[in-house]
């Protein structure tokens, strides 16, 4: 990483907010990182509402012009009130373990703060073990179970939340 920036092989990353021309991307990363992934539509939706939340990728500039767009990484929050809801976020399967995500969450968190959110919520899959290491690192708790909460397969979500974000 140079001046605290992921990189990819020397390429410099940049952070932005999606577009709508991001979506089909977007929907292309999701499906290879999730087995009940957002879809295009999905995508849309939540980038013509930046008002309550933000759809935030992390894009190589040279592959801007693939079919991927360059994204290499994405987040997905709302805020509510005083709460801010982290809807997802993933990282390319070939490029987990580089410290992206515990990168984008800080990112997310600091948003979220910045729009008056005092703390955060989230759910994920029980089963998911890096995903629930990389939410307790930052400091996350579980708050709830939310019981058959996930198809494909069947399984509990945990609710995590996060207080002291604002």
């Amino acid at each position: 990483m140079s001046a605290g920036h992921p990189a990819v092989a020397g390429a410099a990353l940049f952070v932005e907010a999606a577009g709508d021309a991001d979506a089909e991307a977007l929907a292309g990363l999701e499906e290879r990182c999730y087995t009940h992934p957002w879809t295009v539509r999905h995508f849309r939706d939540e980038i013509a509402r930046p008002g309550r939340g933000r759809v935030v990728v992390l894009r190589e500039p040279r592959a801007a012009e693939e079919a991927e767009r360059g994204i290499r990484a994405y987040f997905a929050f709302q805020v509510v009130a005083d709460e801010m809801h982290l809807l997802n976020l993933a990282v390319a399967p070939e490029l987990r373990g580089r410290g992206w995500a515990r990168w984008l969450l800080r990112l997310a968190l600091s948003l979220g703060g910045r729009r008056g959110a005092r703390r955060a919520l989230l759910e994920v899959r029980r089963s998911n073990q890096p995903a629930l290491a990389l939410y307790r690192q930052a400091g996350f708790r579980e708050l709830s179970v939310r019981r058959n909460y996930y198809t494909r397969p069947q399984e509990d979500a945990l609710v995590l939340e996060k207080s002291g974000i604002g």
